[in-house]
């Protein structure tokens, strides 16, 4: 190849990388991090836990489009979970839920309107204002009980077969009487992630342990058997992305 072709060629690709960074071709992303707060009231008063997670969400160009991928909205989720110490070694986790998919429950999109009119370039300019409003936003609202996360808790916190799911308006089947959930809330924050809590609570063998009792389960009752319900919670609602 000529050597101002290979000029040309690394040109355009610096030029790309550039401009898609700057919205011009039509790539854009926003990242935003989320404060998820439990409250629960205890017989010893009011106790609250909290985690902050970090969101991203990308948008790639119609002309980016291979057949059925591309060309639309991705969005990520990293952080941990949050969860809150009711009692001396007695937790409730909320599991990792990003809140922020445009087709399911919300807290900072509004409902939408069902109107056959809209495009689909209608549709993105929408996604991108609220996206907007989300990342620039530092606002905490309360989540609804619809869109309320997985919550859990462990009767042996180091062992993932003993985990239980917790009903949010019934805490006191799981942890006694004198128990009740309080709020969930979501804030857009510029708090850092939190990270290392869920570890120090589960253990560093978490997910090795996890991986073998699900192994062990396949290997006793075959691998079309009913998993229970504390095999089938992965380590990733707990920690995603390192």
């Amino acid at each position: 190849m000529p050597r101002y072709r290979s000029y040309t060629c690394a040109i355009f690709i610096c030029l790309t990388t550039l401009l898609s960074g700057c919205d011009i071709l039509g790539f854009h992303s926003w990242q935003w991090n989320q404060k998820v707060t439990i409250v629960v009231e205890t017989p010893g008063g009011v106790r609250t836990g909290d985690s902050v997670q970090s969101v991203v969400w990308s948008e790639s160009p119609h002309w980016s489009k291979i057949g059925d991928s591309g060309g639309w909205f991705t969005n990520d989720l990293k952080g941990e979970a949050a969860f809150v110490e009711v009692a001396p070694n007695k937790y409730l986790f909320a599991l990792l839920k990003t809140y922020d998919h445009p087709a399911v429950d919300k807290v900072f999109r509004p409902q939408p309107v069902k109107r056959p009119y809209i495009t689909a370039d209608g549709f993105r300019n929408q996604i991108r204002a609220e996206n907007e409003a989300i990342q620039a936003s530092r606002e905490t609202r309360e989540v609804p009980r619809a869109s309320f996360p997985t919550l859990v808790t462990f009767t042996k916190p180091t062992d993932p077969s003993t985990a239980v799911k917790v009903e949010p308006e019934n805490l006191e089947a799981a942890f006694g009487n004198g128990y009740r959930l309080v709020s969930i809330r979501l804030g857009i924050t510029s708090e850092p992630l939190t990270t290392g809590r869920v570890v120090k609570v589960l253990g560093t063998e978490f997910s090795k342990i996890w991986t073998e009792q699900i192994q062990e389960n396949i290997r006793i009752y075959g691998p079309f058997s009913q998993i229970p319900f504390a095999l089938k919670i992965t380590p990733s609602q707990f920690r995603r992305g390192g």
